[in-house]
C-alpha cells in the first residue's frame, strides 16, 4: 500500500473501514473469494458501504481504493497476487449488491514455479510454429 493509503486510514473517520477489511475472520473469507474468481472486497461490501456513505462525497472515491489497496496488502503478505488475463492485463470483478463499491481487483494464487514455466515454454512454442507454418505457406505460393 502507498504512503497516502495508509495515511488515510490514520484518519478517524477512516479507522471503522480498516478496523472491518483487518479482521482475521476476513481473510480465509478474501481467500475463498479470490480462489472462486470472485473480487476479495465483496466479504466485506456490507460492512464497509455504511460506513464509506458517511464519507465526504469528495473522498468515497479514495475510501474504495485505500480499501481495495488494505486487501492487497493482506493477500500479498499470503501469497497471492493480482490475477492477469492472457495480455497481462489486471483482472476485475463487478462487486454485487453494493452501492458504491462497483468492482474489485481479482486476486490469485501463484501457480507452481515448474508448472508456469512449462504453459510459457508451450505458448511461446505454439507461437512459433503457428509464424513458422505461415512463413512456409506464403513461400510455398
Amino acid at each position: 500500500m502507498n504512503a497516502s493509503h495508509a495515511a488515510f486510514f490514520e484518519r478517524p473517520d477512516a479507522r471503522p473501514i480498516r478496523d472491518v477489511l483487518s479482521r482475521a475472520e476476513m481473510l480465509p473469507q478474501y481467500e475463498l473469494l479470490s480462489r472462486l474468481e470472485i473480487p476479495a472486497v465483496q466479504a466485506t461490501v456490507w460492512e464497509i458501504e455504511p460506513i464509506i456513505e458517511k464519507l465526504d462525497p469528495g473522498i468515497r472515491i479514495y475510501a474504495i481504493q485505500s480499501a481495495g489497496a488494505l486487501i492487497g496488502d493482506l493477500l500479498t503478505a499470503r501469497g497471492f497476487r493480482i490475477a492477469r488475463d492472457a495480455r497481462g492485463k489486471k483482472r476485475r470483478g463487478r462487486v454485487r449488491k453494493a452501492r458504491f463499491v462497483k468492482s474489485g481487483t481479482i486476486w490469485e494464487l501463484p501457480a507452481e514455479p515448474e508448472g508456469d514455466h512449462r504453459d510459457k515454454v508451450a505458448k511461446i512454442m505454439g507461437d512459433v510454429m503457428v509464424g513458422y507454418r505461415s512463413a512456409l505457406t506464403e513461400l510455398a505460393k
